[in-house]
């Protein structure tokens, strides 16, 4: 064998040595010092995770629980919606998010430290556990059930003594932990007494002070006005309402009698509503206000858990008690804008026309004026315009507004604006009145018939003449200045 050979198998052979060294410090070492850190973790979670058939694990998905704090004792389990119900002591929604917040403060809480391997009665006794100011059952399918009790806290680092069900150690855990596991029952329910999902409503029907009114809708459907008069609604307003109830919370629940029904006025109130979703669910609701302004509203609640009667805020008559005109449909033009292809203002050969040029290739489009002059217009002034248009909203208003041509203004001489599609074919006319004095704005006839106020500074970039449409013009070239300058 030659030298250079001896040479190649001796390098060779250290290579291997070098990988066999590298593979076992990785393996042997680090990888059993991972394992190490690993099984640390997962001795000091409160709750072990559970076995996956893949081999993984995965944390206990409780879905009962059973809570004892503040002197009450409540029980809450998970629907198959994922929404919470509270079963006892009485039966009512309860809070989403509390009863999440509860389950995974079991799921990823971490014992701090043992404090005690074999506590005696004098310890369960010294560290408050004796008569635990929190116990907590949590249960699902499939897994023992979870005990735990809270004692006192430690003054000197802010943490809390816990025992578990079966473990007769005490542990130490953040105090945060007793903080979201100690809740009373009016803690866990759910206060939103005046709102409800929008997903899945059909039918709202409210009678108040500012109307007396009803939208109904197939599921997935837009809106429409039903009472008093059918007409198209403004769904994404409704859907905004019906999402601002839920900052309006109950306060205080009360027990639900008759003695109490009256006491408060419920059965006479000020604003009702009812809220259908499908043929099977209605949430009805009552609001009642006391004579001063001080005193605080009264809402009865009617829905699948039951009844439920609750002290609101002064807040919630303003907030149920909604006005229809600012839930009608107020678009004005009901055009897409990428749809629109020529803008015309007014009609005959002085109509202001505008042409909107699409390339081929994909490039920049452009807008040019067609009539009573040929020119490129503007573009920024062109899309403004089209925006403006498209987007178009009228004032809203209780009022009766006046339908004939000389309070309005919109006689056969008003000026008009359409928006035409590619074939020509019109998607959209407006007719713009004259100016009203009370209420406020100016008459516009609406693409669907309709009299409506609009705001009269949106209407400012509609074009009176070609000269609104085109370029600024150039500034001045200052004597003496290079042309190339």
């Amino acid at each position: 064998m030659s030298a250079r050979s001896k040479n190649l198998w001796a390098l060779l052979g250290a290579v291997v040595v070098a990988l066999g060294l590298g593979l076992y410090a990785y393996f042997g070492v680090m990888k059993g010092e991972e394992r190490e850190a690993e099984q640390k973790r997962a001795a000091e979670q409160l709750v072990q995770p559970v076995s996956r058939p893949d081999g993984g694990t995965e944390q206990v998905r409780y879905d009962r629980l059973v809570i004892t704090a503040k002197g009450d004792t409540t029980e809450l389990a998970r629907m198959p919606d994922q929404s919470w119900v509270i079963t006892r002591p009485l039966r009512a929604a309860a809070d989403v998010r509390t009863a999440e917040d509860i389950v995974s403060a079991l799921q990823f809480a971490r014992l701090k430290s043992t404090v005690e391997e074999k506590p005696t009665a004098e310890d369960t006794q010294r560290f408050g556990l004796d008569h635990p100011s929190v116990e907590v059952t949590a249960s699902a399918d499939g897994v023992k059930p979870l005990t735990v009790r809270l004692g006192l806290e430690n003054p000197y680092d802010g943490s809390v003594y816990l025992q578990r069900e079966g473990d007769p150690k005490v542990y130490a855990v953040q105090a945060t932990t007793r903080a979201t596991l100690e809740r009373s029952t009016f803690d866990l329910r759910d206060r939103d007494v005046i709102a409800v999902r929008d997903l899945g409503v059909t039918r709202i029907e409210v009678k108040g002070k500012k109307g007396d009114w009803a939208v109904a809708r197939e599921p997935g459907q837009p809106y429409v006005f039903v009472r008093p008069a059918k007409e198209d609604a403004d769904t994404t307003a409704i859907s905004s309402w019906l999402g601002t109830l839920r900052s309006t919370t109950a306060t205080r629940y009360l027990q639900d009698s008759p003695a109490e029904r009256k006491r408060t006025g419920v059965e006479k109130p000020v604003v009702e509503a009812s809220f259908q979703r499908g043929t099977t669910e209605t949430v009805k609701i009552r609001l009642a206000a006391g004579k001063t302004d001080k005193d605080p509203v009264h809402a009865l609640r009617e829905d699948q858990f039951g009844t439920s009667l609750a002290e609101l805020p002064r807040t919630a008559i303003a907030a149920l008690d909604k006005s229809p005109a600012e839930l009608r449909d107020r678009m004005v033009l009901h055009v897409k804008a990428e749809d629109v292809v020529r803008i015309r203002v007014g009609t005959g050969p002085t109509a202001v026309t505008l042409q909107r040029e699409r390339p081929a290739d994909g490039g920049l489009e452009s807008w040019q004026l067609r009539t009573p002059t040929a020119g490129a217009a503007d573009p920024f002034k062109a899309s403004s315009l089209l925006y403006g248009l498209t987007s178009l909203r009228a004032e809203p208003t209780e009022r009766s507004l006046p339908t004939d041509a000389r309070s309005t203004g919109l006689g056969p001489t008003a000026r008009t604006v359409t928006l035409e599609g590619q074939d020509g074919k019109a998607l959209g006319t407006i007719v713009i009145g004259s100016a009203s004095a009370r209420p406020a704005g100016t008459f516009v006839r609406d693409d669907r018939g309709r009299v409506v106020l609009v705001d009269p500074a949106r209407l400012k970039e509609i074009p009176t003449t070609p000269a609104d449409l085109l370029p600024p013009p150039r500034p001045p070239t200052l004597p003496g200045a290079d042309a190339g300058s």
